[in-house]
């Protein structure tokens, strides 16, 4: 008697959700989350499907999809749990409740592989428009004398190439490698990274051009000049079809190790590591002023490096500069090192 029972009930449960769907039920904007083979492994990464940005908007008889905010707009009929469109496509409602929707393709009666089904839950947005300027648009807002938005895959000023209508990667990616190949142009970096921001206003112009870490002070006004060569190379953002202001962030990475998280210190060690090899050939060569000039570059750079210090002392002797020498030998003694104390002892009386 016990499996009857629970047939019946299994039955019944089914019927109760046919009829809990409905179009009111469906209504509203819907953003994938998770978008799986019906085998269930999944077609994109997590990543892959936020930034593709899936949405699904229901109305009462017609259904809006969306994907890297391009539109489609279909009719549709709702018939149980099943969604069939004008374009004959049919999805299954696997599951709906007030926050969740999940919907599988059924191009054929028979299950392919090949078929997707789209996870997805529900948005507090009473239209697409209005869950894009809810997620992006507000989020992106900044403020000084004037509101500007950062850049994002929704809210990007274009830069001019064959293709006016470029996509936010075809933006970033070209207006990028412009700055970079100007700076190029300019400065010669080695073991550097500069991180900088600036705004493209609302025409389209290069203003308040911030360089925010330099790894070499020297070459920041090159940077500054590559990036204001790119002025009258853009198209201002446009918001609700106004142009508006956009702040800009790159970073420009050279010679240093893509898997490492360095921080800027850690930076300009591996720069005075580079110079002091240069150092150590002039000093070799007794070259010791040509020595001593590329030793204070090292110690700016690294001041608690022993060897370097030791090298700078050396080649301020060898240039009779002794009192020089011994100040830095007395710093190293106060770091613990024992060499340093016996050239105070001979040379610093």
């Amino acid at each position: 008697m016990k499996p009857f029972c629970l047939f019946l009930l299994f039955v019944f449960t089914q019927q109760v959700l046919a009829q809990d769907i409905t179009t009111d039920r469906l209504k509203g904007v819907w953003v994938a989350k998770r978008v799986e083979y019906r085998n269930g492994y999944q077609m994109m990464s997590d990543t892959e499907v936020d930034q593709s940005n899936i949405v699904f908007v229901f109305e009462d008889k017609r259904l809006r999809f969306y994907t890297n905010e391009r539109s489609t707009s279909v009719s549709y009929t709702l018939s149980g749990t099943r969604i069939r469109t004008a374009q004959n496509a049919i999805y299954q409602i696997d599951k709906l409740t007030d926050f969740e929707l999940q919907l599988s393709e059924q191009t054929s009666s028979v299950m392919r592989t090949d078929q997707l089904r789209f996870i997805c839950s529900r948005q507090d947005a009473s239209s697409y428009d209005d869950y894009i300027r809810k997620k992006f648009i507000l989020p992106a807002a900044r403020f000084d004398s004037d509101t500007f938005y950062v850049m994002n895959e929704t809210i990007f000023p274009k830069f001019r190439t064959r293709l006016i209508d470029s996509s936010f990667y075809e933006s970033y990616r070209n207006s990028y490698n412009f700055i970079e190949d100007a700076f190029r142009q300019l400065a010669r970096p080695r073991r550097d990274r500069f991180r900088v921001s600036f705004i493209v206003n609302a025409t389209g112009q290069v203003e308040n051009i911030q360089i925010v870490e330099s790894s070499d002070p020297k070459n920041d006004a090159n940077l500054r000049k590559a990036i204001k060569a790119s002025e009258g190379m853009w198209i201002p953002a446009r918001i609700s079809n106004k142009p508006v202001r956009t702040q800009v962030n790159y970073e420009f990475p050279y010679g240093i190790p893509e898997n490492k998280q360095l921080s800027l210190d850690d930076i300009k060690a591996l720069k005075a590591k580079d110079l002091f090899e240069t150092g150590l050939q002039h000093f070799n060569r007794q070259r010791y002023a040509e020595a001593l000039e590329v030793f204070n570059q090292c110690v700016d750079l690294d001041p608690g490096n022993v060897s370097i210090r030791f090298n700078r002392a050396a080649a301020l002797f060898k240039l009779n500069r002794t009192q020089d020498a011994c100040k830095d030998w007395k710093l190293l003694e106060k770091a613990g090192e024992k060499e340093a104390t016996k050239w105070l002892k001979k040379y610093c009386q």
